[in-house]
């Protein structure tokens, strides 16, 4: 098991043994499909790239947990005030002349708690000296006290943080089942890229065997022109037959190159920089007939497909966001409480003499709960109109019935993806069929016709004629087998079977 930024992939009985070897300035490298699948899971930069989604998801989950972190808060100050005098006709309790200095400080602690009650712890330390009314006074204040709102209607069963929460569960399982969905469809590509660079060995070795066959009959007819059997016209036709044949060669071996920059790039960074090794398929062509049940691969992929199942994650989302906004049109019941309790200590003496109140005399009123303060409520609110949240509620029960519409638009996709596959790969397996049989027959019409021209009973232009049907008849061959097996890679991917298929195992941390 190999950590990967969050993914962890377990490759079971993937074969890692291939190596390269050297031939004059080019290097070639034996490579099986599992090697291929393996590099491609550790290599490919659009998988790594999907990869870090869900850590990115998780960290936004957790600073949605924030919202019930509770908030610390540390207040204090040193304030002078003095005033001069004067009449003031709206407080005439106020003291005309005074001086004070004085020295406060406040602690708090309020937060959320997830049933939506909020809570404020406070502590208040006060102390003010100076001159007012004729009299020298120092004072001494505390207070300790708890408050707690509890919603009993909008807010109670779900709030905007408590949403938000669920929201962001939502989307970290939709970032891993991206994961799952992309992995899927690299391991699919670079099994349908294997298959075309298998297929273009095949291809370039066929017509290779066609120029040396050809290079072979050439030789033969220039000896028999020089034994006067033949003329320099059927040297012509053997020749333009040589050319034609290398043609061929020349576009499978471009063929070749093109399809291994294909599956370099779905290995990633370490393989697309090699441009001086050349990639030699260690697997057959093999063709492995298999059964096909419609039903069963419908209920398969129905119920196993990441890019399904996240649309599913889609509509929970919007029922979440459904819930809320219904829960906003009631209107705000709170239930409110608090407790404190006060302490003070004061003295007033006439000049020229000190005040010197007591702190301890505030704190044992505090203690013994001298001046408690208690208060329990009710606190109702409610927007006369409701415009805004009604709006909400309706364009919140649309969203959800367009993800609910687009998931069944997405099934019906799927049940069409997977009955395509199924029949392109029941197709592509008759076809291997077929193309055998066709080859078979050419092979046999090619001997019978080089017969009749040593018996001299044919001519080499229907020589040449068969020995380009049996290279064409291989090439078809060859072909139905890759798209045979890629049709069975596309089959699995479309039933979410590729991961099985390939015995590799996601853990997702």
């Amino acid at each position: 098991m190999a950590g990967l930024s969050g993914l962890a992939i377990l490759f079971c009985g993937l074969n890692t043994t291939g190596a390269p070897h050297e031939t004059n300035s080019i290097r070639h490298r034996s490579v099986s499909l599992g090697d291929c699948i393996q590099a491609a899971l550790l290599n490919n930069r659009e998988l790594q790239i999907e990869r870090l989604n869900p850590p990115i998801a998780r960290s936004f989950l957790s600073a949605a947990y924030g919202y019930y972190d509770p908030l610390f808060l540390a207040d204090t100050r040193v304030e002078s005030a003095a005033d001069s005098g004067g009449f003031d006709p709206a407080d005439f309790s106020r003291d005309a002349i005074y001086t004070a200095d004085s020295e406060a400080a406040r602690l708090s602690l309020t937060g959320f708690l997830p049933s939506g009650l909020s809570y404020s712890l406070n502590g208040v330390y006060a102390h003010s000296y100076g001159f007012r009314n004729g009299l020298n006074f120092d004072s001494y204040n505390l207070f300790g006290g708890a408050a707690v709102r509890q919603p009993l209607l909008k807010n109670f069963w779900t709030d905007q943080g408590r949403m938000t929460i669920r929201v962001n569960k939502k989307n970290l399982r939709i970032t891993e089942l991206g994961v799952v969905f992309l992995t899927m469809d690299v391991v699919n590509r670079t099994e349908q890229a294997y298959y075309e660079l298998l297929l273009a060995h095949e291809e370039l070795r066929v017509r290779e065997q066609l120029v040396g066959t050809r290079q072979q009959f050439l030789n033969g007819v220039q000896r028999k022109i020089e034994m006067g059997t033949l003329t320099a016209l059927d040297e012509q036709l053997a020749q333009a037959q040589v050319a034609t044949a290398q043609a061929g060669a020349n576009i499978a071996r471009n063929g070749l190159v093109l399809a291994e920059n294909m599956i370099k790039t779905l290995l990633g960074d370490p393989w697309t920089n090699t441009a001086d090794t050349r990639l030699q398929p260690a697997d057959p062509l093999l063709v492995v007939p298999e059964s096909f049940n419609l039903m069963e691969s419908w209920e398969r992929g129905l119920g196993h497909r990441a890019d399904l199942a996240q649309m599913k994650q889609d509509v929970e989302k919007s029922e979440i966001d459904l819930k809320y906004r219904r829960n906003q049109l009631f209107p705000a019941l709170d239930l409110v409480a608090g407790y404190g309790r006060k302490g003070a200590g004061t003295e007033q003496v006439f000049p020229p003499l000190s005040a010197n109140a007591s702190l301890t005399s505030a704190f044992d009123q505090v203690r013994d709960g001298a001046a408690p303060n208690e208060m329990v409520g009710i606190i109702f609110s409610i927007p006369l109109g409701r415009s805004m949240e009604r709006a909400n509620y309706r364009a919140s029960k649309q969203l959800r019935e367009q993800m609910r519409l687009r998931v069944k638009q997405q099934e019906e996709l799927v049940m069409r993806e997977i009955s395509d596959a199924l029949h392109t790969a029941r197709a592509s397996l008759e076809r291997t069929s077929l193309t055998r049989r066709a080859r078979e027959f050419s092979e046999s019409a090619l001997e019978a016709e080089e017969r009749k021209l040593a018996g001299g009973k044919s001519t080499i232009f229907f020589v040449l004629q068969l020995q380009g049907d049996l290279a064409s008849a291989k090439s078809a061959e060859l072909r139905a087998q890759a798209d045979y097996n890629r049709a069975l890679s596309q089959l699995a991917f479309v039933e979410a079977r590729t991961l099985e298929r390939s015995r590799i195992s996601l853990e997702l941390k």
